[in-house]
């Protein structure tokens, strides 16, 4: 995704600006840094999430950030943050954004406002997922943390507290709207990204005792193509006659809509349950509507990691997998074969496996066994093997150019990362 500035954003930026005029010798400004550098080597030739294959890559869990907090006065401070990371736009490219731009209002210390750019609070580690060093695992399981139709958004941010005997209770509201790059893989025409516009609007509830923390999110979201062209939506038969026939995936005739409209609902817990054993669980419900072929899933994950001293190791399984109208339409599609005396049937058969690799179908469970280990307190190293089963398919496995779908096969990875904060 381009670094974008719309009006919340700018808003935030020009409010802090005038804000810091009048009072420039109370600010404080903090400012801190973040990093990872990460290795990743798996079994298979082929790319897994994006980037990892047998001839390893820096480029899947290496980000470079820099955050800056302005204190203007008790209540009024700002936030921005810049991260240098793969581009979502093109494989090959490394982007420069701006993820965090807001300003802050705290009246008092059971409410917060913000606006600007800021990250949804959908997961546990939604705020700090890219900084790697305030967590243990190696990477947060994708079968969670890529599911989220939008993890960012540029818009309105309210915060309730109140501190009940059992903990710290807090409900967050937020609304605003977020440009995102889509990739979409083909074994016939490889990657390519669609630019779109996502509407977000969601409320998350967090309880945090001494012993766990627990969320509930409840995210709804509407996403629109930049250029204002349709989404397809549904493919109909073209019936040849003889038991032949073919799913018509362009053109005039398929069904389209004009956005594709996404309810997710999350629950997490990390709870400790025995000295310095935690039990982390995340499972997340996304429906897709107004469309046969999007991402229609349920996923989640459940680790154990035990602290002994500055080392830490642990044990995690993650699964994710799509069920409805997408698993029977790309059933539909990977049957559609012509024979060749058919006139067009390379093109047809063409259309009918791109349009299945288009739509992001999921099937896959991992098992990952790692370890960090605290070098010292603003840095960790960490290690792990992990083995991915794909089921029927996966939209985060790009099979390879004219082959079939990778599918009941087993991908085995090794990661080593470094992760600091200063």
């Amino acid at each position: 995704m381009k670094p974008a500035y719309p009006f919340w954003t700018a808003a935030a930026l020009a409010g802090s600006l005038l804000m810091a005029a009048p009072v420039a010798r109370a600010v404080e400004f903090a400012p801190s840094g973040f990093g990872t550098v990460g290795y990743a080597v798996s079994d298979r030739p082929y790319a897994y999430q994006r980037f990892i294959d047998d001839q390893g890559s820096f480029k899947r869990d290496t980000v470079l950030g820099g955050q800056l907090d302005v204190k203007f006065n008790p209540e009024w401070s700002a936030t921005a943050q810049v991260m240098l990371a793969p581009a979502l736009d093109s494989d090959e490219k490394w982007d420069l954004t701006a993820t965090w731009a807001f300003l802050s209002w705290r009246p008092n210390n059971d409410w917060l406002v913000r606006v600007g750019k800021q990250r949804v609070p959908i997961y546990l580690n939604s705020e700090n997922r890219d900084v790697g060093q305030t967590y243990d695992m190696a990477r947060l399981p994708i079968e969670m943390y890529g599911i989220s139709p939008s993890t960012d958004f540029n818009g309105v941010y309210v915060s309730r507290s109140w501190l009940p005997d059992l903990g710290e209770l807090t409900l967050d509201v937020f609304t605003g709207q977020a440009g995102l790059t889509a990739r979409f893989h083909s074994r016939d025409m490889g990657a390519d990204f669609l630019s779109v516009r996502t509407t977000v609007t969601g409320s998350v509830l967090t309880l945090r005792t001494p012993a766990s923390s627990w969320r509930l999110g409840l995210h709804h979201t509407v996403t629109r193509r930049r250029d204002g062209q349709p989404l397809p939506s549904a493919y109909p038969y073209v019936d040849l006659g003889g038991g032949l026939g073919f799913y018509q995936v362009a053109g005039a005739g398929i069904g389209t809509t004009a956005s594709i409209v996404n309810d997710l609902i999350t629950l997490g817990s990390d709870i400790t349950v025995a000295p310095n054993w935690r039990l982390v669980t995340e499972l997340a419900r996304n429906i897709q509507r107004r469309t046969d072929n999007g991402a229609n899933t349920a996923g989640g994950y459940v680790a154990l990691l035990h602290k002994m001293d500055r080392f830490t190791p642990y044990v995690s399984y993650a699964r994710l997998r799509s069920m409805g109208d997408p698993v029977r339409v790309v059933k539909q599609l990977d049957a559609s074969v012509v024979p060749g005396f058919v006139p067009g049937a390379d093109l047809i058969n063409a259309s009918q496996r791109i349009a299945a690799d288009a739509i992001a179908l999921y099937d896959q469970a991992s098992v990952a066994i790692g370890a960090s280990y605290a070098l010292t307190p603003q840095s960790k190293l960490k290690a792990e093997w992990m083995r991915t089963r794909i089921g029927n398919r996966s939209a985060m496995v790009d099979s390879p150019a004219g082959g079939e779908v990778v599918r009941h096969q087993g991908i085995q990875v090794l990661s080593l990362n470094y992760s600091f904060v200063f």
